[in-house]
């Protein structure tokens, strides 16, 4: 099922559920249906991590030309005493420049697809960090998610009853967090109609991985 019908029913449930709730929460209600609809499909390139995929994009097909030019700066620093940076000493300059550039080389030789998850987990790195500095319980968890699912194959554990706890149990601090009664049935029903949308195409999902490989469809 394809990402945009996934959002479609993820904001439909929660128009749905919003209608019991001041118009204020409905920003919250729709947002966090919206995201739990999509965010099994982390695991690949969906509406959610696009602009990383672009981004993992233009470090593998320019990453190369920047790391040669990051090194040169370095040689050129090193040789011809070239302070690029004068808050900097002169070993710590080159040292700079060269570890950017190679690390920015070492990435562009990796596949798009690795260089996305690395780009995830980072961003995931840097929400845990925020979300133990603040004491965030629920984006604790969101973050160990979206750092980790990528490196799974698609519709792998993203897709799985235990991500489906997983995600409930987040949800559930989510909803003490925001102080949105019933925030958390929405956005595990919404993460749910994921899972069952995926188990109406041809390749299904393997719900109960790793305890069997059995696919679960639902025969139109």
């Amino acid at each position: 099922m394809k990402g945009r019908t996934h959002l479609a029913i993820g904001v439909g449930i929660g128009v749905v559920a919003s209608v019991n709730h001041s118009p204020e929460m409905l920003p919250i209600i729709l947002g966090t249906s919206a995201v739990a609809s999509l965010a099994p499909d982390l695991d690949a390139n969906n509406l959610l991590n696009r602009r990383i995929t672009e981004s993992a994009k233009f470090i593998k097909e320019s990453g190369m030309i920047i790391a040669m030019a990051l090194i040169t700066l370095s040689l050129m620093s090193f040789f011809l005493k070239i302070d690029f940076f004068p808050f900097l000493d002169d070993q710590q300059d080159n040292l700079l420049l060269f570890v950017w550039g190679a690390v920015i080389l070492g990435l562009s030789l990796r596949s798009q697809e690795t260089l996305k998850n690395i780009l995830m987990s980072m961003i995931g790195l840097l929400l845990l960090y925020y979300a133990i500095t603040n004491e965030i319980s629920w984006l604790v968890m969101f973050s160990l998610y979206i750092g980790i699912v990528g490196w799974f194959a698609h519709r792998g554990m993203s897709h799985t009853i235990w991500a489906l706890i997983y995600w409930w149990y987040m949800s559930q601090l989510l909803e003490n967090n925001m102080e949105v009664e019933g925030l958390a049935t929405v956005s595990t029903i919404a993460y749910l109609s994921h899972i069952i949308g995926d188990m109406l195409t041809k390749k299904g999902v393997k719900f109960l991985y790793p305890i069997t490989n059995m696919i679960f469809r639902i025969p139109k």
